[in-house]
């Protein structure tokens, strides 16, 4: 099989079981967390893909090391263990956002500011989102300076850039081509 469809295989098995404890969220979120951390640390997807340790092991570090991983992906994530799977763990949790916002009848928004945006700016913007997509708007938000000002606005795979350095850039390009 190959290893797309067996990630998407597992990231759909993973929200089955979370959608039958009632859990979707939780384990979602809980994952996102634990992902960010398993990605800046060798030692943990060395233990994790290591053969040696029980899944019981890795459950037990699992709870120890990371309290908030929700029981059922400290289950899964030993398994993926076991099965010598931990190198589709990236890929699973790419088919795992896209699963989650399907099911969770939410659309993924996240803007790049110059400055930190106000309470009543995201409220806009998630209104105008929400009323366009007829999902409930998952809104994160970042500052970067190098966009310069404007804002740039991810929906779902959908890009919106109105920040000042992709408009320089345009013009830049036209005058170029002149």
């Amino acid at each position: 099989m190959r290893t797309s469809a067996k990630s998407r295989q597992y990231a759909h098995l993973l929200l089955k079981i979370a959608e039958s404890k009632k859990a979707l969220e939780p384990v979602y979120r809980s994952l996102l967390v634990f992902y960010a951390s398993y990605r800046r640390e060798p030692a943990l997807k060395a233990f994790l893909a290591s053969t040696k340790a029980t899944a019981k092991d890795k459950i037990a570090l699992l709870a120890k090391v990371y309290p908030d991983l929700h029981p059922i992906n400290q289950a899964f994530v030993a398994q993926l263990g076991d099965a010598r799977d931990m190198k589709l763990v990236g890929m699973i949790m790419q088919s795992l956002e896209t699963a989650y916002y399907q099911r969770s009848d939410q659309v993924k928004v996240h803007a790049v500011s110059t400055s930190e945006l106000s309470a009543q700016t995201i409220e806009r913007i998630r209104a105008a989102v929400e009323t366009v997509t007829s999902s409930n708007a998952d809104f994160t938000s970042e500052v970067n300076q190098d966009i310069l000002g404007g804002l740039t606005l991810r929906v779902g795979n959908t890009i919106m850039d109105a920040s000042l350095s992709s408009k320089l850039a345009r013009i830049r390009q036209t005058l170029i081509q002149s």
